[in-house]
């Protein structure tokens, strides 16, 4: 498995220096996130190296409180993880909300006008949605509206010399 020789390659090398550093971490991410993921995390991490060696630490020390790049590889897919879960919990939250909801309180969220731009939720038969009185998701509706994007294209393709 790439983790296990990984971390055996990290504790081999004499010197630990921020090239070898990153080379086992993205060995370490690789397989366990997706390339722009890794290549993310590995430009992170060698800015913060850079960072830390600017503002007067040695590299010997930053990579020591760096430590294993496998454990490190490690939290990074642990956290990767926990955003998936929060973000799934999340929408299942917003569709659950969404299904609770009647026709009624899904219409007394929606501000209509009326004249003018109009939309309704009915239970059995889906959205209504008219400008004025013409109702624009039938096929005359999609008919008119596609009729005057030709007119309006017709006079601008004239205007032109």
């Amino acid at each position: 498995m790439v983790s296990k020789t990984a971390g055996r390659l990290y504790y081999a090398l004499k010197e630990k220096d921020m090239d070898d550093f990153l080379y086992v971490l993205k060995l370490q991410l690789m397989d366990r996130l997706t390339p722009a993921e890794v290549d993310e995390q590995i430009a992170l991490y060698e800015d913060y190296i850079n960072e830390e060696i600017a503002g007067g630490k040695t590299l010997e020390q930053v990579m020591r409180k760096l430590g294993d790049p496998e454990k490190v590889a490690g939290m990074i897919v642990d956290h990767y993880k926990e955003l998936e879960e929060q973000k799934k919990e999340q929408q299942l939250r917003k569709w659950e909300i969404f299904q609770e909801k009647t026709a009624d309180e899904i219409n007394a969220q929606i501000q209509n006008p009326e004249h003018g731009f109009h939309a309704e939720f009915k239970e059995n038969e889906g959205w209504d949605v008219r400008l004025g009185k013409l109702k624009l998701n039938t096929w005359y509706g999609t008919l008119i509206i596609l009729a005057i994007i030709l007119v309006i294209f017709i006079v601008f393709s004239e205007l032109r010399p």
